[in-house]
């Protein structure tokens, strides 16, 4: 999970520790994505290599312990901005590998395995997981929260996959002739 930006974005408003950028991190994400403190100290030394954060002095922590306090630098905001104002994109087509994809692959050309039987178990599974979502969403309240963003991006992928489900049972097999 790329955590790089998030953090950036909870040292904008001033100095923070690793700690309680942990801390934040967790809290606005519903604990949904926790972190590790490896994690965190990481990403912070690899923002202080790229001259995105630095060091801004220490403070004393509720133990007693000194802690680093990190600031953005100003090439850190710019760089910040620059990822508030761009939209993600998609995942690139690439050679990447899919489970789904080659488990079709494969039984396509592999004796005694049946495509349509394959398709239709992941359609049931997929529903199956779709009806789960929604019960879970029915629990959730109505704001941008991270569980809900989280289930509600679920349900659009599950739905895609559905139609994705339909368009490879269309296609022909690789032995078939096309006309």
């Amino acid at each position: 999970m790329l955590i790089k930006y998030p953090l950036m974005a909870l040292l904008r408003p001033g100095p923070r520790t690793a700690g309680q950028l942990r801390q934040e991190f967790n809290h606005a994400t519903g604990d949904i994505w926790p972190l590790n403190m490896g994690q965190v100290s990481q990403t912070l030394t690899r923002l202080e290599r790229d001259e995105l954060a630095q060091p801004a002095g220490t403070t004393t922590g509720p133990t007693g312990r000194q802690a680093q306090l990190y600031e953005l630098t100003d090439a850190g905001h710019q760089e910040l901005q620059t990822w508030w104002t761009a939209p993600i994109d998609p995942a690139p087509v690439r050679n990447e590998r899919d489970e789904l994809v080659l488990k079709f692959l494969m039984a396509d050309t592999a004796p005694g395995v049946n495509l349509i039987e394959l398709l239709d178990a992941q359609r049931f599974a997929d529903l199956r997981h779709l009806r789960e979502l929604n019960a879970t969403l029915r629990d959730l309240p109505e704001t941008r929260n991270a569980a809900r963003l989280n289930v509600e991006k679920r349900i659009v992928e599950l739905e895609a996959q559905a139609r994705w489900l339909d368009r490879v049972e269309a296609l022909n097999s690789p032995q078939e002739p096309t006309s």
